[in-house]
């Protein structure tokens, strides 16, 4: 029987259920609201679907991320970022490199209009576990790190907007284990509330 992870992965780049996916969070966080200006204490929620691109020798893997923000003042705010990847070694499918990612972050972004530039700074926990097809798996392990990044958000009505976005995480490496340090790349909605 297959874990969940392998079929995951096996899915990972099954992009033929992405728009029915992508349709139904759209339509989801586009339902009806008062409209929003980003005044002291709005809030907002949102899900990311990308790649993450490891740093070192894994493959290219499907990122998925959901993330809550506060803001504080109408230019900044406060992100809180849950994410998982799972890539795995070049060449050996079957091995694979869990992510799970709890990020802290503040945003700052410049009003353009409907396009809003933004960059963001923070620190989280990453809790990676090494995961093999036909040996047993070591212990789970949670390392520190730090994340920098920056993207773009098209307000799409006053509640809801497209992003995308780049974030590299820099992450404690113990010597002899696998680096978590990596490019993310995503796309994905926010809806503010």
């Amino acid at each position: 029987m297959k874990s969940l992870h392998h079929v995951m992965a096996s899915r990972a780049y099954d992009w033929g259920m992405r728009p029915s996916v992508l349709l139904f969070f759209l339509f989801a966080l586009a339902t009806p609201a008062a409209a929003q200006t980003l005044d002291r204490g709005t809030q907002a929620a949102g899900v990311n679907v990308g790649v993450l691109f490891p740093d070192q020798q894994f493959e290219r893997a499907l990122a998925l991320e959901g993330f809550g923000e506060y803001y504080l003042v109408p230019r900044v705010s406060i992100r809180g970022l849950l994410g998982w990847a799972s890539p795995s070694p070049d060449g050996r499918t079957e091995d694979h490199f869990r992510q799970v990612k709890l990020l802290f972050s503040g945003v700052y972004n410049w009003d353009r209009g409907q396009w809003d530039p933004f960059v963001t700074a923070g620190a989280g926990v990453y809790f990676v576990r090494q995961l093999f097809d036909n040996r047993e798996d070591p212990v789970r392990e949670r390392r520190g790190g730090i994340n920098l990044g920056g993207g773009v958000e098209y307000a799409t009505s006053d509640v809801l907007s497209v992003k995308g976005e780049a974030r590299w995480d820099i992450v404690s490496h113990p010597s002899g284990l696998p680096d978590a340090t990596g490019l993310t790349v995503t796309l994905g909605f926010k809806r503010y509330f």
